[in-house]
Formats: structure tokens, sequence, C-alpha cells
């Protein structure tokens, strides 16, 4: 294939011209882009020659044609642009065309270069080998076969092998079509069923009919291991719906099932129980296995037994848990939390003094149980100016605040976080404060969160935007460290960022939650545009803060879960009882929100230490999560 390149920038190979540095507009490289004009992007792309930005149009001029290009095109890039993430992504790109062009020397050549392949990407690379007769690499792929998720189609040839030569089996299909049916995939688990000889149960009237009345098909479905999965998935159904039901179904029909579906049967229910807080999801869970889970349904065992206060079954789920999780903060906490209530207060204090040297949430917890708080200087680390001049050397920096001059933030956001991979403490805390100095303070806080043992807490926890920030939260009588916790946490202090729900602002603040808002503060001339204005915004949001702080009688924890996921539904994770407020944080059913509150909560503590007055210990903002109204 003839080079495209060799006939557009011809340029490249010369002298730089007079226009070499002009800066690039990239709104117009944006149009064009989406315009798909080529020659306007080449002509965009020989006009930037010499400029740090030059390969972006390069990049897209490349990108639009991946499938007319040659491989000298293909490599001139990637030559020419080494180490950058602009040529990782083209390299994905680029590797999933040789796949499709079924050029796997070039491919192979090309993915040993890659860092964390995909697993698209993977499949493919085991494509090559086979293509090649070499199938010494084929079993490290039989792990991707055991999920409920669809996996790419690139895996399709490698499963066909293994199958082929045994390393998977019907009963391996069978597993796989069981956490299909689980995940509610029905149609997924219906194209699995061709690997067991696409039963007619399996028919799309049948599983219509399932879904429509559970209950009523449970009781026609006849014997045979379809039928026996498909009663397993009514179970779940119905489940959902009345869990004391299918417990009672379960429980009569244990002789239609081996011990191990019973174990499943248990375990789904148990696992959707859990979800909703149901108060016999731990006891269900005690019938059911807990290997062969994703870590968030492991999880879940140890959820339950925590809201059913059953420390007996905290400790066992956890050590039951594989090596590697059991290791992670989230479980030692709760592993010391069960020995401290069992009265083992050595083997408790063991585990709270190894946790006790982070910052995090598990971090200030451990701290506070020992009673030694670790003292943070707030005092900036001393840099000086050849440090800040080296960083901004680095052509990745270079790069990343050229684009997010023009508002190219996820691209300017994959130039830092990669120039930042291998730099030290001070070499961070430099980029820190230089991002900081172009208000990039997501960049500022990324790179000073990365610091292994010299911190700069002024850097991690900055105060932009300071005079707007505290009047607002004073004037709705809010503590500031909370109300900064909470924008760092929703914005990282970009004044006018947009999420893809289109939350807008310093405190992500919806459209409809805006107009609302303003209504209750008689704006009258309030505009939707207005939301993205630092003090307009935060006069807003801490009104609505203010709002539901004031009616949940200043309960933090509810506050500012219902600020994420609406006050509905943190009433709604109430218990019956009173209920501790670390256990009421980690049984929040949504993992955005359980998340969200512990650093909202963290940040708050870590912000206590600029204001007066403010609780700078975790547990002082921890009050106990009243009972739900009966």
């Amino acid at each position: 294939m003839r080079s495209l390149l060799s006939l557009v920038f011809l340029s490249s190979n010369l002298l730089l011209s007079a226009s070499a540095f002009a800066s690039i507009d990239l709104d117009l490289l944006r149009e064009a882009v989406r315009a798909r004009d080529l020659p306007r992007i080449a002509q965009m792309s020989d006009a930037s020659v010499g400029e740090p930005l030059e390969m972006y149009p390069r990049y897209y001029w490349l990108n639009l044609q991946l499938k007319q290009i040659s491989e000298e095109d293909a490599n001139w890039f990637l030559n020419r642009y080494p180490n950058t993430p602009l040529a990782n992504r083209f390299r994905e790109d680029w590797l999933k065309e040789l796949a499709s062009r079924q050029n796997w020397t070039s491919f192979e050549r090309e993915f040993s270069k890659l860092d964390s392949p995909s697993v698209e990407l993977q499949c493919f690379k085991t494509q090559a080998a086979l293509a090649r007769n070499d199938s010494s690499t084929l079993s490290g792929n039989k792990s991707l076969w055991f999920t409920g998720k669809p996996a790419p189609s690139s895996c399709n040839p490698v499963f066909d092998a293994l199958f082929e030569n045994g390393s998977l089996t019907t009963d391996d299909a069978w597993w796989r079509i069981r956490q299909a049916l689980a995940a509610n995939r029905a149609d997924f688990a219906r194209q699995l069923s061709s690997r067991v000889g696409a039963p007619a149960e399996f028919s799309a009237k049948n599983f219509a009919a399932i879904n429509s009345a559970p209950e009523k098909q449970l009781a026609r479905l006849g014997s045979g291991r379809a039928n026996r999965e498909l009663q397993l998935y009514a179970l779940e159904l119905i489940g959902r719906k009345n869990p004391e039901q299918a417990a009672r179904l379960i429980e009569e029909m244990a002789e239609q099932f081996s011990a191990a579906d019973q174990r499943f049967a248990w375990q789904q229910l148990g696992l959707t129980a859990a979800r909703r807080h149901h108060p016999s999801a731990s006891l269900w869970l005690n019938n059911a296995d807990m290997s062969n889970l994703e870590e968030e349904d492991q999880a879940w065992f140890l959820r339950s037994a925590l809201r059913a206060n059953d420390w007996t079954a905290v400790e066992q789920r956890i050590n039951a848990l594989p090596k590697d999780s059991q290791e992670k903060r989230t479980y030692r906490y709760w592993l010391a939390r069960a020995y401290e209530t069992q009265n083992k207060p050595a083997e408790a204090k063991a585990i709270y003094l190894a946790l006790s040297d982070g910052f995090d949430y598990y971090g200030l917890l451990a701290q506070e149980k020992i009673g030694t708080i670790l003292q943070e200087s707030r005092a900036p680390y001393t840099l000086n100016s050849e440090d800040l001049k080296q960083i901004a050397a680095l052509p990745g920096v270079n790069r990343a605040l050229r684009l997010n001059q023009q508002n190219w933030r996820v691209e300017a956001n994959r130039e830092w976080n990669f120039a930042m991979q291998g730099l030290s403490d001070t070499q961070l805390l430099a980029a820190s404060e230089l991002a900081r100095k172009n208000k990039m303070y997501d960049r500022s806080i990324y790179s000073a969160e990365r610091t292994k043992t010299t911190h700069d807490f002024t850097l991690r926890y900055p105060l932009p935007y300071q005079t707007e920030t505290e009047a607002a939260a004073r004037a709705q009588d809010l503590d500031p460290a909370w109300v900064y916790g909470l924008i760092r946490q929703e914005s990282r202090f970009i004044s006018d960022i947009r999420s893809s729900a289109n939350a807008a602002g310093l405190m992500q603040l919806m459209p409809d939650t805006a107009k609302w808002v303003a209504g209750k503060m008689k704006i009258s001339d309030f505009k939707p545009q207005d939301i993205t204005d630092v003090e307009t915004n935060v006069q807003m949001g801490t009104f609505y803060l203010a709002y539901w702080a004031n009616s949940f009688n200043g309960n933090a924890i509810l506050t500012t879960a219902g600020y994420n996921a609406g006050p509905g539904n943190a009433r709604k994770w109430r218990a019956d009882r009173e209920l501790d407020p670390t256990i009421y944080i980690e049984t929040i059913p949504f993992s955005e929100t359980r998340d969200y509150v512990k650093k909202v909560l963290t940040n708050a503590s870590h912000y206590a230490h600029y204001f007066k007055n403010s609780p700078t210990q975790l547990n002082q903002r921890l009050q106990n999560v009243p009972p739900a109204p009966q």
C-alpha cells in the first residue's frame, strides 16, 4: 500500500518555515475532524511542524482513514512520537486494524510495545499465535471465559480453540450461562446456549414467559440441565420481588437440586436481599458459597453481616476471602472491628497500627481508634524556581498546558497523567504547584496525591475561590470544611465542568435542581448558563446542601449521601434501628455513593485544619444514623 503521508506531509522533512511554531487552533481542528475534512486537517498538519501539539492533527488525519493507511504511515507516526499517550492510543487503534487485515507478524511486533493491553487485544494476540500454530499461550486465556459478562468478539476464536482442545468443557459453558442469567442477561445466556447444543428450552418465547410470570412457569419446568438453569433463574426473579417467597420455594425444592445448586440459589437470593438491606440476607448467605464470585459480590457477604451486627460472620467471611483481597484496607479495618467487638484487643490494635500510616478514610478511623492522630504540616513544601522550570520543560507537561488553554481537558489530562509517571516526590510537588498556578486544580491534586513520603497538604487540599466559598458556607451556617470537602470530590475545583448527566459547576448542580433552588432563593433572573459562575454555583449549592442538612437534622452522613444519590435513597438505606455510622456508609448499595461519602467526609476532616472550630477528627463528623420511621 502506497504511503499516504508521502503524498501529503512533504514539508515534514524540510527546514522549518516561518509558520512552524504557529499555534494550532484546536476548535478548528475539532470542527475539521467532525466534518471529516481531510484536506483541511492535512493543511493544519503541514502548518504545525515543530509546534508542541503537531502530533494532534496528524493523529486525526491518520485515524480517520485507518483502513487506507500503510504500515509505513503508521510506523512513521509511532516512531516520530514515541512514549506519548497519543502514540499509545494510535497503537491500540492500529493493532485492531492489523488484526482485521490478519497481518499477524506486524501485529505481534507492535503488541509487544503495549504496557496494558485490553482483553480485546489480548485475544487478538492469541489469534496471532494460533495462526503460527503456536498454542503455548492458549490456556492463559481460559480465565476470560469465567464471567457473566460478554467478552469482545476477538475472544470467540480463542474460546473455540479452548473448547476444541478440551481446556473448556460443557460444564464450563453451563457455568457461564448460569452467571449470565444471574446478571439478568437472558439474551446473552441464549447466545451462549449454542455451546451446549442450543436446547429448545432456551427459546425467546420461553424466556419471555418466565420473565412475565416466574412463579407460574417455575411449576411447569421439567427435568434436565436446561430446565434446572431456568428454575434457578425463575427463583432469582421471584427473589427480586418477594424474597420470603423465594426462600420458601428454595427450601421446598431442595430435593430437586444438588447441594451446589442449592448453595447457588441461596447465594443469589442472599446477594439480592443484601443490596436491599433485607434483615434475613446474612442468614440466607450462611447457606451460600463465596467462591467463584466477583469481588463486589463477595463484599456483600461482609456487608450483610455488618448490617446484622454478626461480628463472628464478619470475621469468618473476611478470612474466607482470597489472600490478596484480605490485605485490602477495607477488609483489614473491618477485621479489626470484628476483633475489637469480640474482645480481642491485641489483634485489633495490631491492624489499626498498620492502617494508621495512611491519610484516607480507613487511615483516619484507625488513627482515632488507637488515639494517635498524625499531625499534618500545613506549611507548603518549599520549591525552588529550578524545580518548576524542569517540570515545565517536560514535553508532556507542555502539551498538557497548551491543550488545557484551549479547553481540550480530556486530552490535557491524558498528557498530564502520562507525564507524571516515574517522577520523584519533589518533581510531583513541583508539577502540582505548576498546575495550581495554571488553575488546573484537578491535575494539581492528582500530582500531589501521588507522593510517597514527602507531602504537601496545601496542594492536596487547596482552597481555590475561598472568598466566595467561605462566604456562601457561613451564610447557610455550614461548616466550610464540609463544603470544601464536597467540592473537591464533585469537581476538583474546575468551575465550568459538566458531567455526562449535565451536572455543572463547582458543586455539580443538575439543571432541575438549580431551577428548584433558584425558586427557593427567589432568584428571579436566574438563567441556566449562570450555574457555572463560581459565586452563583456555591451560593446555590450551599443552599441545597443546607436544605437537606436541616431535613436530616444535621446528620452529615445522610446529607452527603443524599446530595450524591438523592435524599430519598439516603432515607431508604436506614434500618429499623439506630445504625453505627460506619456501618451505614459501608452498606450503601451504590458503589459511587459509598465511595463518595467516605471521601467527602475524609476531605472535610483534612480541610478542617484551615478553619477555626471545624472538627478535625473524622469521628466527630460521624453521627449515628437514626432508624427509619415505622
